[in-house]
């Protein structure tokens, strides 16, 4: 393991991943790192309190587990079934365009001044 502090492009790092896991026992609000993780198209294996509120469904843009067993297994499977990993990849993307993007900022912000 290397801790690299303040790291000015994370795309290589992103790139050279498989998968990304975000195993949150408690939290609020939406976790940037799975954000960030989706918007390089990197499939995401989280809790339940990990990706509340972010719009994800199980099996379809995220895999979900909350048991350790479980967690396990999500990762284990994502990592060898490539129709798995692309249509997470895939509709991980749609989600952050749809919900998280500057286009998406923007639309909520002009609804906000219009009202």
């Amino acid at each position: 393991m290397r801790i690299l502090g303040y790291v000015p492009n994370v795309a290589p790092f992103f790139d050279s991943c498989r998968l990304s896991v975000a195993p949150l026992r408690y939290g609020a609000g939406v976790k940037g790192k799975i954000n960030q993780s989706l918007a390089f198209g990197l499939p995401v294996v989280a809790t339940r309190q990990a990706v509340e509120g972010m719009f994800l469904e199980d099996g379809e843009s995220v895999r979900i587990a909350d048991e350790p067993t479980d967690f396990a297994a999500a990762v284990l499977r994502l990592y060898a079934d490539h129709s798995l990993w692309e249509r997470l990849s895939r509709n991980g993307l749609a989600v952050m365009e749809a919900h998280f993007s500057f286009t998406a900022a923007r639309r909520a912000l002009t609804d906000l001044v219009s009202a």
